[in-house]
């Protein structure tokens, strides 16, 4: 064979490879998003239709701070009717006893990531999770939300746009084909691809922390006049005074702002962690100090801050007792393409000790273990302090969890969440009102209150939550769009998932299971 056959060859093998490995890494790409696990059947599942009455339930008033006895709640094509200690029951309604029941509105995840794991909305609704916010959308997000508008059943869904960044050519085309990121290069683009997002039918602009003052300032400018919100991280090329009255109108962590005064508590450094390392006690009281007049601005502006505060408690346990919390979560319900994620990957979206982002390793010495567990303790406290000091000055406080983020499993999450705001200092009510009548206003939807014409999604509950936050865990029912999910539906919807789960794993998990 003559050089230049070889050649010839050598270059189509190597096109061959090369084409395989791209189709195989694409393949491993749509499985650790979740997209290759045996999807559930949903239409096997029937929830019962209307129109219904709950009598003698104790229901959550309509400020979210108290509870109100022994009231009759009457349900009619999805909307709650009338609300009172007696009302007329029509003949063809069916009765649900309320009897040492507590109802409360449908609770309100303002922070999901579904990807390619549609079983997820299967999960939200048994967990009394009847409204979603996605930030970072797809086509296919898009797609679900109208088939739920349309009688699938799963949560009300708002989908935020993919999320927008700024990065050099070669950059973007790999931020885009690995992880969904639409790259703006300039103002002029930047107002170019928000309408074309709205076009396509995407209910806000979500940002990422990549963007120049420029590009973001055209993005805020141009969702304003398609009435599309904007929400999403801190770009690190502002201060934290662009963005006041910029008209990005959710911050999409508490650690977020958290990050943004690291930046200002130590602006010589050039990446953001270790900003405050060593300084752990100094900085938390900086965050106090500022904290009065972030919370002013953040009112004063009508910015919502949402809260994934278990996610950042999380980093040092995950860091440091990794299999502990791989214990305590519901990982059994976790999508497994996720959670497995693969191991050539590094730094992705992996929960299993050999893939997960957060754990530390083990070889770094004594002495430097114990500083960085002191650093990330500081960094959740510093995220509690926030939530603490800005429910006490009124800001909006959505929840949300990052779900599908390691350990953030979804649906099941959210209650975690309720409970590490609780701790963080905000009564049961305000936690309540924070998942379900705050995102409700800002997500301008019919829901989070009960009371009359606000559609019908709902939780029953056998214990009260104003008493306890863990108790909105004990879910005997659940309604969405007026129909009815009893408790034998709602676990055999969970088997459903764990099943689909089961048959869809490459490790196992034993070792995890509770």
């Amino acid at each position: 064979m003559n050089w230049k056959k070889w050649i010839k060859y050598t270059a189509l093998f190597l096109i061959l490879l090369i084409s395989v490995g791209f189709i195989l890494m694409t393949r491993d790409g749509i499985r650790m998003y979740g997209g290759l696990t045996e999807e559930v059947d949903y239409e096997q599942f029937k929830p019962q239709e209307g129109p219904f009455a709950i009598k003698d339930v104790n229901v959550l008033s309509p400020d979210g701070d108290s509870i109100i006895a022994k009231q009759t709640l009457l349900i009619v094509q999805g909307l709650i009717t009338s609300i009172d200690s007696t009302v007329d029951i029509p003949s063809n309604a069916t009765i649900i006893d309320g009897t040492g029941k507590y109802l409360i509105p449908g609770l309100i995840d303002t922070h999901v990531h579904l990807f390619q794991s549609p079983n997820d909305l299967l999960l939200y609704l048994a967990n009394g999770v009847t409204e979603i916010r996605e930030l970072i959308g797809e086509e296919n997000h898009l797609k679900w939300k109208q088939e739920i508008e349309n009688g699938r059943i799963g949560p009300k869904m708002f989908v935020a746009s993919p999320r927008l960044g700024t990065f050099d050519d070669l950059e973007g085309w790999f931020m885009s084909w690995s992880q969904g990121y639409m790259n703006i290069k300039n103002a002029e683009d930047a107002r170019k691809k928000v309408k074309m997002l709205y076009d396509q039918g995407y209910n806000g602009i979500k940002i990422y922390s990549q963007l120049t003052k420029e590009t973001y300032l055209a993005i805020n400018e141009t969702a304003k006049s398609l009435g599309m919100p904007v929400m999403g991280h801190l770009p690190w090329s502002l201060e934290l005074s662009d963005v006041w009255e910029s008209g990005q109108s959710d911050i999409a962590h508490l650690e977020e702002v958290m990050n943004a005064l690291q930046r200002e508590f130590d602006p010589s450094h050039e990446s953001v962690f270790g900003s405050y390392y060593g300084k752990e006690d100094e900085f938390l009281k900086f965050v106090g100090e500022r904290s009065e007049a972030l919370a002013n601005n953040l009112i004063k502006n009508d910015i919502a801050v949402t809260s994934t505060l278990w996610l950042t408690e999380s980093f040092v346990r995950q860091k440091f007792e990794l299999e502990q919390v791989l214990k305590e979560v519901e990982l059994d319900y976790q999508n497994p393409g996720i959670s497995e994620w693969v191991s050539y990957i590094p730094g992705g979206l992996g929960w299993l000790p050999e893939v997960n982002r957060y754990k530390m390793n083990d070889d770094l010495g004594e002495e430097k273990m114990a500083s960085h567990k002191k650093y990330w303790e500081t960094y959740g406290k510093a995220c509690q302090l926030l939530a603490a000091n800005f429910s006490k000055m009124g800001v909006k406080i959505m929840t949300g969890t990052d779900a599908n983020l390691p350990p953030t499993v979804p649906g099941f999450s959210l209650h975690d969440e309720l409970g590490a705001l609780n701790r963080a200092g905000m009564s049961t009510s305000q936690v309540l009102k924070a998942s379900t009548s705050v995102p409700a206003a800002w997500l301008k939807s019919n829901s989070g209150k009960i009371s009359p014409g606000y559609e019908a999604n709902l939780v029953l509950l056998d214990k009260n939550p104003l008493e306890d936050i863990s108790n909105t865990k004990a879910i005997h029912m659940v309604i969405a769009k007026g129909q009815v999910f009893d408790r034998v539906l709602l676990d055999q919807i969970l088997a459903a998932v764990k099943q689909a789960n089961d048959l869809s794993r490459k490790v196992n998990i034993d070792e995890f299971r509770k």
